[in-house]
C-alpha cells in the first residue's frame, strides 16, 4: 500500500520537528533559522512531518539544501517529491539554475537530473553563504540542474 504523504509550506511551529529529521540524519543545522519557515516545503503524514527541503535564493540562481526524508518513510517517494516541489518553487520564482552541494547523496540527485558542476560557477553571494563557506566541507560534492 502506497503511503499517504502530503507536501506544503512550512510553519513556524515545525522548526523543531525539522531540527530532530536533520540530526538524525546527521545533516547540519547551520543556518536553517536564517530562513525557516519561508524558505522550506515540508512532507507529512497526517500532521507529522516526515521530510523537508529548503531552497535558498541568491540573484537568478537557488541554493537546495537540507533535503532529508524520516528513516521510518524512506523509499516512498518523499524525496523526489520534495525536490520537485522546490524545484516548481524555483521555476515560479524566475530561478535559472539550482545548485546544492552533498557528502552522501550525490548519486541520488543525480538520477533526479542533478549535474556535477564546480562551485566557481555558483554566484558568489552563494559561495559566500554559509552552506558553501562553512557548513559542507571542500569535499562535498557540488551539483547542479536547471528548475
Amino acid at each position: 500500500m502506497a503511503l499517504s504523504f502530503r507536501i506544503r509550506a512550512a510553519r513556524a511551529d515545525e522548526r523543531d520537528a525539522l531540527a530532530r529529521l536533520l540530526e538524525a540524519a546527521q545533516l547540519p543545522l547551520d543556518g536553517v533559522d536564517e530562513g525557516f519557515p519561508h524558505r522550506y516545503a515540508v512532507a507529512c503524514v497526517g500532521e507529522r512531518v516526515v521530510g523537508a527541503a529548503g531552497l535558498e535564493t541568491y540573484g537568478a540562481a537557488g541554493l537546495l539544501r537540507s533535503v532529508v526524508v524520516d528513516d521510518s518513510v524512506r523509499g516512498q517517494g518523499l524525496g523526489r517529491a520534495l525536490v520537485q516541489e522546490r524545484l516548481e518553487h524555483a521555476r515560479r520564482l524566475g530561478l535559472g539554475r539550482i545548485f546544492l552541494l552533498t557528502t552522501t547523496a550525490a548519486a541520488y540527485f543525480r538520477a533526479l537530473g542533478f549535474a556535477p558542476a564546480s562551485r566557481d560557477e555558483a554566484p558568489a553571494e552563494m559561495r559566500a553563504s554559509l552552506e558553501f563557506a562553512g557548513v559542507c566541507p571542500a569535499s562535498a560534492v557540488c551539483l547542479s540542474r536547471g528548475p
